[in-house]
């Protein structure tokens, strides 16, 4: 019973858990990098302390876990991972934010669903049944729930007016060549996110464990965190001081890069690509509210309506993904009262494992 409540709810409950654990990393990590810290040190103490913090645990619950036994090709895999899911993703993203604007970044950010969505439907790892209700809610929610967190990042340009936000957005805070720099890098960091979600549509469903494999992504990504940061950065600038830094990166490191990677890929298995991306505007929304509270951020009839469409958005496409029935397993079935043949295929965690049982031997 209560493993079936886990099966039914887990997910839900898991991608609330990230996006509330990211839009908090997003307010306090803002207050880090505008104090001076280097976005490079940022990524960098951020996946060690998540090594730190995931590795022991991995290793108790799978203690038969020994890395001397992983192959060439699982290594190339868990390599990719981290690249495009922290070194390219982290590093590019904050880089562009950097040169551009933070109402732009948020606009490429929040439009990750789409690409997801796009990119799943390409790959035919999301099934859409554009003619029924539910492939249209679908596709209808996705886009709704874009449009929210879009409508309520552009909201928050200081309550200007409609032609001097779109003026921020395509123009940035600085023109010229480097915000074009910034734009592509932006766009770059959260097309690489995305595809961090779609390889684990392959990676995780053949993975005996997912915490082991976030563990493993997180010492991968903290030795490439460790030459991207020494080799573009001035070594004075990566030393972490003892004060808010620390705890902004603790929190960032243990409850995002840690158990937040771990949950994603749990949710990516059970649920799908599409379905963890479409709750990234969560954290948008999540933003809009405790902002007016803290920081004392005024709230506009924009950010009130981008909540409504989030929230309308997410709730048409969990509706539209509640309808999907998937079969499990690769066999024949006659219906006891039509002589209609259904076919059904094998599930995904039938077929042999990235990392097969018997390395753990």
């Amino acid at each position: 019973m209560a493993a079936a409540m886990v099966k039914k709810y887990g997910p839900l409950a898991g991608m609330l858990y990230v996006q509330v654990a990211y839009g908090a990393m997003f307010l306090i990590s803002r207050f880090a990098l505008t104090s001076g810290m280097s976005h490079y040190a940022f990524v960098l103490y951020r996946q060690l302390i998540a090594f730190v913090a995931i590795f022991p645990v991995a290793y108790y619950f799978n203690n038969s876990m020994q890395l001397s036994k992983l192959s060439w090709k699982n290594l190339k895999h868990i390599f990719f991972l981290a690249l495009i899911g922290t070194s390219i993703s982290q590093n590019f993203y904050y880089a562009g934010l950097a040169l551009t604007s933070s109402t732009f970044a948020s606009t490429m950010n929040n439009l990750q669903p789409a690409i997801t969505f796009l990119l799943a439907y390409l790959l035919k790892l999301e099934e859409v049944k554009i003619r029924r209700w539910e492939g249209q809610a679908k596709v209808v929610g996705t886009l709704v729930c874009v449009g929210g967190a879009v409508v309520m990042t552009l909201s928050k340009a200081h309550g200007e007016g409609l032609h001097e936000v779109l003026k921020l957005v395509i123009h940035g805070e600085e023109s010229g060549a480097s915000f074009i720099l910034g734009a592509i890098l932006t766009i770059i960091g959260s097309a690489s996110w995305s595809l961090f979600i779609i390889y684990q549509a392959w990676i995780v469903e053949e993975y005996p464990s997912q915490l082991t494999l976030s563990a493993l992504v997180s010492v991968m990504g903290s030795l490439q965190g460790i030459v991207i940061a020494f080799a573009f950065e001035n070594p004075r600038a990566l030393i972490l001081h003892l004060n808010s830094q620390l705890l902004i990166v603790g929190y960032s490191g243990i409850f995002c890069s840690g158990l937040g990677f771990f949950t994603i890929m749990w949710c990516v298995k059970e649920k799908g690509p599409v379905y963890s991306t479409a709750f990234n505007p969560l954290a948008t929304l999540l933003v809009a509210i405790l902002e007016p509270l803290l920081l004392h951020v005024k709230l506009t009839w924009g950010s009130l309506t981008g909540i409504a469409m989030v929230i309308g958005g997410l709730y048409l496409y969990l509706w539209g993904k509640a309808q999907d029935v998937k079969p499990s397993n690769n066999t024949l079935t006659q219906c006891s009262n039509s002589n209609e043949i259904i076919i059904t295929r094998e599930e995904p965690g039938n077929r042999e494992p990235l990392l097969a049982k018997d390395n753990y031997a």
